[in-house]
């Protein structure tokens, strides 16, 4: 692994960084009408996003604002319902600049005491079915500041959002159909030029520790795991348990630790001790995405290009915290063309600081295809690997601090006396150049 590599696959604490994390998700899309396109029996299709950082779920009928949102970081849960292209009964859509939250009802006086009040009316959204075949339940969260109102044809969903402690407000409006969730994307069919894929497990103790895919290329990283940190449930009460999905986006202009080219993402909460599948890809367009179980979570622009480097990076915050994690059949995708398919040898497990090992627990296979699963006759293909250890990192940095997985580069690494590597292991294959 190179100095270069190594230096820039580093964090900063997000507890830290907060401010700089924070994706600017508050999006006061335009008036819109529902699009003309629709289906032969006029009706539309209503899709739902749902904002990671302020709670609020947003409906479209859009294509084009669905894609500016996703852009923007949020998530795509797919068709919330089917909507009619045209009746007699609008459903009026608001937004609150103050608090960053959309409204929507089919009641224009409460329209109107909300425009009063000082939010903006936005036009018509969609319209409401006058036959009534598909009740839109409407709960309130007399808590929130944003997303305060959840609208659903699913009647268990509004039935534990009830037990949660939501107000039931009834009906909203109603649809001509029910929804759909968002399409699986797996690896083979997600359009990505290049990705690496696996099942993660994460497991450890003391006060933090993640597991992570990584792609780096043309100077720049990017990462996509599980993290597990005591404090987070401070900064992010909407994460209680102290572990989430994360990304770490590290710009081509990052040179040293700081916020500054460096975007971190807390996309979800996640499990730990579970098996869940995990992926980073990369397209031309230079967006990374990142995927659960062949659902997409979030996604980000980047400063990365090809050639890359795949890995695979446990890590644990300070000294003493352990690690025991697993990432299973790890699959590598890349390359557009001949020239550039697959990769080019077996797995580097060589990387490993501070006490912390990474390992091949099993052998993959030999993918002999043409095409960007190619592995050029090295048993590559579906490898498992084990990350663990106790850190060991003793004694104190500059400040007069403990040393930690923020400041490891100016730490002495006890195995091999010297300095410029991460708190972690990391095991490593480069595609086919």
């Amino acid at each position: 692994m190179s100095h270069v590599f190594a230096r820039q696959t580093s964090r900063i604490t997000a507890l830290a960084v907060a401010a700089a994390a924070t994706v600017a998700l508050a999006v006061a899309p335009g008036a819109v009408a529902p699009e003309t396109a629709s289906a032969a029996d006029g009706t539309v299709s209503m899709y739902r996003l749902y904002n990671p950082n302020s709670g609020e779920h947003f409906y479209t009928a859009s294509t084009q604002e669905r894609e500016t949102l996703r852009d923007a970081g949020w998530n795509y849960e797919g068709i919330g319902w089917q909507a009619p292209s045209q009746s007699d009964a609008p459903v009026y859509r608001l937004y609150n600049k103050n608090a960053g939250d959309h409204h929507y009802t089919a009641n224009a006086a409460e329209r109107d005491n909300l425009v009063r009040s000082g939010w903006n009316y936005e036009g018509i959204g969609w319209y409401s079915d006058t036959q009534k075949r598909v009740p839109l339940y409407r709960q309130y969260n007399p808590h929130a500041v944003a997303g305060s109102h959840n609208y659903t044809t699913n009647a268990g969903e509004r039935d534990n959002l009830i037990r949660a402690g939501w107000h039931d407000e009834g009906i909203g409006w109603y649809g001509v159909g029910g929804g759909s969730a968002a399409p699986a994307e797996t690896q083979t069919n997600d359009g990505a030029y290049a990705s690496v894929e696996g099942v993660m497990n994460l497991r450890g103790s003391g006060s933090g520790y993640h597991a992570k895919l990584v792609m780096s290329g043309g100077g720049s990283v990017v990462s996509f795991g599980i993290q597990y940190e005591q404090d987070i449930h401070y900064a992010y009460p909407q994460y209680p348990g102290n572990t989430v999905f994360l990304v770490e986006n590290v710009m081509s202009h990052a040179t040293q630790a700081g916020p500054a080219g460096k975007q971190y993402m807390y996309l979800k909460a996640a499990p730990l001790g579970q098996d869940v599948k995990v992926r980073l890809s990369w397209y031309k367009d230079n967006t990374a995405r990142f995927f659960v179980n062949d659902q997409e979570i979030g996604r980000t622009k980047t400063t990365m290009g090809a050639p890359f480097i795949f890995a695979v990076e446990g890590s644990a915050a300070r000294n003493g915290d352990t690690i025991n994690a697993t990432v299973r059949n790890v699959t590598v995708k890349a390359g557009d063309s001949a020239a550039s398919y697959g990769t080019i040898s077996g797995w580097n497990d060589g990387n490993d600081y501070f006490g912390l090992d990474g390992t091949i627990t099993k052998q993959g296979t030999v993918n002999d295809e043409d095409g960007p699963f190619s592995t050029n006759g090295a048993p590559s293909y579906g490898v498992d690997v084990a990350i663990n250890g106790r850190a060991n990192i003793p004694g104190n940095g500059p400040d007069g601090k403990p040393w930690t997985w923020d400041t490891s580069f100016s730490a002495v690494d006890p195995s091999t006396n010297t300095t410029g590597h991460p708190l972690s292991a990391v095991v490593n294959i480069a595609q086919k150049r």
